[in-house]
């Protein structure tokens, strides 16, 4: 049986199951240095470490019963980002409890409101599916999604030792 990302709109913008069709909207999203420059060392990503990254995409799903979900502007179905849950199994300390949240958005929307829009929408999901909170962690130096974040009611916790940087680890109560 093949468990796909269930389908949610927003006011603009469509966010569905990724497919392999997506890829290559995905590898240009993550070649892009601007795009990683507070993700994995920002350093961009080549096609071998993108698909890896799209078969997560689709692999959470089947495996765990959630995951990321590609999200694309209603009015043209142009990719902007990937929002959704992941259990990464990071190697970092303390580690991670409850399902990660993440978000990316392409840098030509920011400023758009797209990520109040697709958090919105996966979070509301994620209270009708999960029991237990969620968390995310963030780069210091990301300001945008650190007040993303808080404005969702992520509440901070601690530093976390991630790949030699310290960065937040935020939780958000069960609703």
């Amino acid at each position: 049986m093949v468990i796909a990302a269930p389908r949610l709109e927003t006011e603009r913008l469509v966010l569905r199951h990724f497919t392999l069709d997506d890829f290559p909207d995905l590898a240009a999203c993550w070649a892009d240095p601007e795009m990683v420059k507070f993700i994995g060392g920002g350093q961009p990503q080549g096609p071998e470490m993108t698909w890896s990254r799209l078969l997560r995409y689709i692999g959470h799903w089947q495996t765990l019963g959630y995951g990321y979900w590609g999200v694309f502007e209603k009015d043209n179905e142009r990719y902007v980002g990937a929002f959704g849950f992941q259990n990464a199994h990071r190697e970092l300390t303390p580690e991670l409890e409850f399902p990660e949240a993440g978000w990316t958005l392409i840098p030509s929307v920011h400023g758009k409101g797209y990520a109040t829009e697709a958090l919105a929408a996966i979070l509301h999901w994620a209270d009708r599916e999960f029991t237990t909170p969620v968390c995310c962690i963030v780069d210091n130096d990301n300001l945008r999604s650190i007040h993303l974040a808080e404005r969702f009611g992520f509440q901070f916790q601690h530093n976390v030792d991630y790949h030699g940087k310290q960065i937040k680890m935020f939780i958000r109560p069960t609703r």
